[in-house]
């Protein structure tokens, strides 16, 4: 049982350090912040709205783009592929 609760242990960590900020690759380039030269990044999302959308109430229907935050500066880079975390 022993050797249970280590691997639960280290898949638990695992699962905690993916959640952070980390270092992603996009079109197999290492993406590094253009401000301050970091490489670590919180991942997320945003909709890209038009206004044709906005107006007829279909804002759920327009793209979405990827981003990374740099976690020292707080610069923010745009992607219309998923950034690959490493």
């Amino acid at each position: 049982m022993s050797n249970f609760w280590k691997a639960l242990k280290r898949a638990a960590r695992a699962t905690v350090d993916s959640l952070g900020p980390g270092q992603y690759t996009v079109e197999a380039k290492k993406v590094t912040c253009p401000h301050c030269g970091h490489q670590e990044f919180a991942e997320g999302s945003a909709q890209l709205n038009t206004t044709g959308m906005t107006f007829i109430g279909l804002d759920w229907a327009n793209k979405s783009a990827y981003t990374l935050l740099c976690s020292k500066c707080g610069h923010i880079e745009w992607f219309m592929q998923k950034p690959e975390r490493l």
